[in-house]
Formats: structure tokens, C-alpha cells, sequence
């Protein structure tokens, strides 16, 4: 029971980290996006439409990443405090919430990001004139070779669910109707928990 519990506690802080890093690049791009809407003067002779879709792409960059920011800030404070502070049980509970959002929350700062592309080549059409074209080719080709490598690494990264180590150990229980014996909510004194 000991080593899973410890395992179970580098989990929470591998995926404390991870949130923790997030909502840290989640402020930075909301910084960017708040900068370039307040910064950004638009010529008198800039069509509307492309002001406009300017301004609601770079709104949504930073609105998506101060959701980051609350969200993962949020979670990472109350992700530990149930981990430390709740009944048995609870360190194996706070992993499996951090886990569950997690795709929910990095997805939610990829679309942060790839408002924020748009709205940068939004701004070089507004700003930069001729050069807009090559500008806006640059940061296109960027958003899809990092999309590219992206991809590619999640691939080669990925572990199949099948061979996937976690802290959450589970003996057979044999005959047991109910299923197996979870050891990492095992309660000295008490009766196993079993699922």
C-alpha cells in the first residue's frame, strides 16, 4: 500500500506541475492578447470587417487563456488541498479529477493559441501592408509545422492504456462479487474498500 500511495503522490505533483505550467503560459499569452487589443491603433481607412475579426480573435485568445489561468490555478490549489487534507481515499480521488480535465484544459489552451496566430496575422493585414502576405505565410507555416510536430510527438510519446503505470493498485479479490480491493484506499483498522 505504501509504495502505490507514493506513486499515487508523484502523480499529483506531475499533473500539479503540468497545470501549474499551463496556467503560467496561459497568463503570458493572455498578457499578449490584452497588449496587442489595447496597443493596436487601427488606420482610419482599414475596412471594418477585418478590424472587427481582428479584435474578436485576439478577445478570444485572452479570454480562453485567463480560463486556462483560473481553471488551472483553481485546480492545482483544491487538487492538493482535497489530496492533503480529505478522508482516505482522497489522494487517489484529487489524481483521477486532475486527469479527467486535463485533455479538456490543454485543448481549451491550444484554441487560445491558435486564436491568438490568427489574430496576429489579422493585425499584419491591418498594419503591415504589402508585407502582410509574406507576414501572414510566416505565421501560417509556424501554426502548422508546431500542429505538425505536435501531433507527431503525441505519437511517439503515447502509452497504451493497457501497459500504463499508476498508482492506483488493485488486487483480485477471487471469488468476490464485487470486484477487487483497491490498495491505496485501504483504511487501517476498517474493512478493505472494494469495487
Amino acid at each position: 500500500k505504501q509504495q502505490a500511495l507514493e506513486l499515487r503522490q508523484k502523480e499529483l505533483d506531475f499533473n500539479v506541475e503540468r497545470y501549474t505550467n499551463l496556467a503560467t503560459q496561459a497568463s503570458v499569452v493572455a498578457g499578449f492578447s490584452f497588449e496587442s487589443l489595447v496597443e493596436l491603433e487601427v488606420p482610419e481607412d482599414c475596412p471594418w470587417l477585418l478590424s472587427s475579426a481582428y479584435f474578436v480573435c485576439g478577445s478570444c485568445a485572452m479570454a480562453l487563456s485567463l480560463y486556462c489561468l483560473c481553471v488551472g490555478s483553481f485546480a492545482t490549489v483544491f487538487g492538493h488541498r482535497l489530496a492533503l487534507q480529505g478522508p482516505h481515499g482522497s489522494l487517489e480521488r484529487a489524481v483521477h479529477i486532475l486527469v479527467a480535465h486535463r485533455n479538456h484544459l490543454f485543448f481549451v489552451a491550444g484554441l487560445s493559441l491558435v486564436f491568438l496566430v490568427f489574430a496576429a496575422v489579422l493585425m499584419s493585414w491591418i498594419k503591415m501592408g504589402a508585407a502582410a502576405s509574406v507576414v501572414s505565410c510566416v505565421f501560417i507555416a509556424f501554426a502548422v509545422a508546431v500542429a505538425r510536430r505536435m501531433n507527431s510527438m503525441v505519437h511517439l510519446f503515447e502509452i497504451p492504456e493497457s501497459m500504463l503505470v499508476t498508482g492506483a493498485v488493485r488486487v483480485n479479490a477471487g471469488n468476490n462479487p464485487l470486484g477487487a480491493i483497491d490498495l491505496s484506499q485501504l483504511n487501517p483498522g476498517s474493512r478493505a474498500a472494494v469495487y
